[in-house]
């Protein structure tokens, strides 16, 4: 008996452990084609094996990808911060896209490069970019210079050039972190199928959604997003909606019965059944900054994939139209430091708050709005405080 059970484990063990040897073996053994060469030929395998041991060659010691190095800090003319980043060999738009802005998905919307120019995606060693939120460009020299010199933007403040005009800021939507609320979470449709047969889409993908006559319309776009983790009030401690990835969006092409047909116009992510979609919000690339609002709350969710420019950051906050926010609302994020005592009058003295930060509102809903720094001498937390401002600086 005792017999049995030992060759019975041993045969287990051969099930289950032999399979993973013979990946290790087939990964290491030579090709084929080198195998069977005559002595005679040299070919790329055996001069490899013939090289000292002692000499790198290409194939034992392949060279490890360098993170992309940011550059230096310029302003434009309007006073928006951006950097310049001089092409290394290996650079891609992917990579030089994620290091700066966050993500690899965002460089087809803001790319921007004269017409004529044969390929206009191909980025030679050498090269010098401006990438900021609104744009990535190739730029000349003498533009890296005017743009390292470039005022700043505590004097410009995003605003426009000229006495008397209103206080502008300009804001492109690119993050891919995102706050939907429950209400609209539970109210939205999804991505039912696809003609495609795969399990990830992408850019001009055919997909079929669960929106059909009477609910939606040919030319109607939506965000594409899936839930990450649920957003609560940290006043309250009640769930007020649901951190999500913002993966693209896409617009509808044919109305069915029950279902349309809808295409990728733009993907930031791999999109797959069963992802979520809602009306494409209208972004206001230019902002009038409105009026100092009279409102307190707190930031509830701060996006885990930061941008790399602090001053383009998003965050989403508790209160919203309802509680007189709207779109251009300066604020800023404060954090109350509380009383300390003067020890000659011994008595307590109110310390005045710590303000780490400023912020403009560029989208609400009735209870929450979505607002994007300005200016930060801290990171911003969830739960810190924010009132009303006179200045996005």
């Amino acid at each position: 008996m005792r017999l049995w059970i030992v060759s019975f484990c041993a045969l287990l063990a051969l099930v289950f452990v032999a399979p993973v040897w013979a990946e290790d073996a087939v990964e290491s053994a030579p090709a084929p084609e080198a195998a069977a060469a005559p002595e005679s030929e040299s070919t790329p395998a055996a001069e490899a094996a013939a090289a000292p041991e002692s000499e790198s060659t290409p194939a034992a010691e392949a060279p490890a990808r360098v993170p992309v190095a940011l550059g230096p800090v310029g302003h434009d003319e309007q006073g928006r911060q951006g950097r310049i980043h001089a092409v290394a060999k290996g650079d891609t738009l992917w990579d030089v896209s994620d290091a700066y802005l966050g993500t690899p998905w965002v460089w087809p919307s803001i790319w921007r490069d004269n017409s004529d120019i044969q390929d206009p995606h191909l980025i030679h060693p050498g090269d010098k970019l401006w990438i900021s939120p609104h744009e990535m460009r190739r730029i000349t020299d003498a533009e890296a210079a005017a743009l390292l010199a470039g005022g700043s933007p505590a004097a410009l403040a995003d605003g426009m050039s000229g006495a008397g005009g209103p206080e502008r800021y300009r804001y492109s939507l690119i993050q891919t972190a995102g706050f939907v609320t429950g209400g609209a979470y539970d109210g939205n449709a999804t991505i039912v199928d696809s003609i495609v047969d795969r399990v990830w889409f992408g850019d001009h993908d055919a997909v079929i959604i669960g929106l059909g006559e009477g609910e939606t319309a040919v030319g109607d776009q939506y965000e594409i997003f899936r839930k990450s983790s649920a957003v609560k009030d940290p006043e309250t401690g009640l769930q007020i909606g649901w951190a999500t990835i913002v993966l693209g969006w896409l617009e509808v092409q044919v109305v069915h019965e029950e279902t349309a047909t809808a295409m990728i116009r733009l993907s930031r992510g791999e999109i797959s059944r069963g992802d979520h979609l809602l009306p494409r919000p209208t972004v206001n690339t230019d902002i009038d900054v409105a009026a100092r609002p009279s409102v307190e709350g707190s930031v509830v969710h701060t996006p885990d994939s930061r941008m790399t420019m602090g001053s383009t950051d998003i965050v989403y906050l508790n209160r919203g139209a309802a509680d007189g926010l709207e779109v251009g609302s300066p604020l800023e994020v404060f954090r109350r430091i509380g009383k300390a005592t003067d020890e000659v009058q011994r008595e307590q003295k109110q310390l005045p708050d710590s303000v780490v930060g400023n912020l403009i509102v560029v989208s609400t809903t009735p209870d929450t709005a979505t607002a994007v720094i300005t200016k930060t001498s801290a990171e911003i937390l969830r739960g810190d405080l924010f009132r009303g401002a006179d200045s996005l600086w």
